[in-house]
């Protein structure tokens, strides 16, 4: 009988367990992390649901884009940035010796608040990260990166000028073509760290367009100043402060009835 209850009791955690891994994409335990003595980050438990949209919002220096950075180990090439905790992407920390962070990154992919394209064409900029994983047929590419731009909503507007150099794009094109590189090795995760902080309203409209359209194929984090474009976008919200998570929910519930009084002080802009 003790047998048979110590195997139950095995097969409800291996069934919580594997209802888990079907739900979320990636999570956080016990995350911290440092900058030489400055302790940026403190002790975050955090879930990622597969394909929804996760907005970290906060003031300046609360921690969000360390956090994001963490999540495909962009903190790595920081000197004396230090991590302690775990970041699983699905069942694997990303931080075990024996990972890869080359694939952790293509896995993990990033777009950053300021756009940056090469000085190359519109589709040698989408064709980099294949090309650098050793992709060279021609046909292959010309489908990738035609697929990517169009996963982009930057198909129409570039599809008869390929050969063109991406800095002659506008600011919100040059946006949607780093995103599209960005698509084009296949991540599994986007990370978006102020996509839209330097483009007018009518751009802006178009990124968080993309964005609803993207979740439906990728799971999406992104940090946002803009509390309405986290309330017009986001399934959950986390808001961050002095390094600490205050509060996780569902983006409803944190804009209009947090469950704490310095999340709902934040959002109705007594401080921050």
């Amino acid at each position: 009988m003790v047998k048979m209850a110590i195997n139950m009791d095995y097969a409800e955690r291996r069934n919580r367990d594997l209802t888990f891994l079907k739900r979320f994409k990636m999570s956080t335990t016990n995350l911290n992390i440092w900058y030489g003595a400055v302790h940026a980050v403190k002790n975050i438990n955090l879930s990622i649901e597969k394909n929804k949209v996760i907005a970290i919002i906060g003031p300046s220096g609360c921690g969000k884009s360390t956090f994001l950075r963490s999540l495909n180990r962009m903190n790595d090439v920081i000197l004396k940035s230090r991590i302690e905790g775990k970041i699983l992407l699905d069942e694997k920390n990303i931080y075990d010796t024996d990972v890869d962070v080359v694939e952790i990154r293509r896995k993990i992919g990033m777009v950053f608040q300021k756009s940056n394209p090469f000085p190359k064409s519109i589709f040698e900029n989408v064709a980099y990260g294949l090309r650098v994983n050793g992709i060279k047929d021609k046909n292959y590419l010309e489908q990738k990166i035609e697929r990517s731009l169009k996963d982009a909503a930057l198909w129409k507007e570039v599809e008869d000028r390929l050969d063109s150099l991406a800095l002659d794009l506008s600011g919100g094109q040059q946006q949607r073509l780093c995103i599209a590189r960005a698509l084009a090795v296949e991540p599994e995760v986007v990370l978006f760290d102020e996509p839209c902080s330097a483009l007018d309203p009518t751009a802006t409209a178009k990124i968080e367009e993309l964005i609803q359209e993207l979740k439906k194929k990728y799971t999406i984090v992104i940090v946002t100043h803009n509390m309405q474009q986290a309330a017009r976008i986001s399934d959950f919200t986390a808001f961050f402060m002095l390094g600490e998570l205050i509060e996780f929910d569902k983006t409803d519930k944190i804009f209009t009835a947090p469950s704490k009084k310095t999340t709902e002080d934040y959002i109705t802009g007594r401080f921050g």
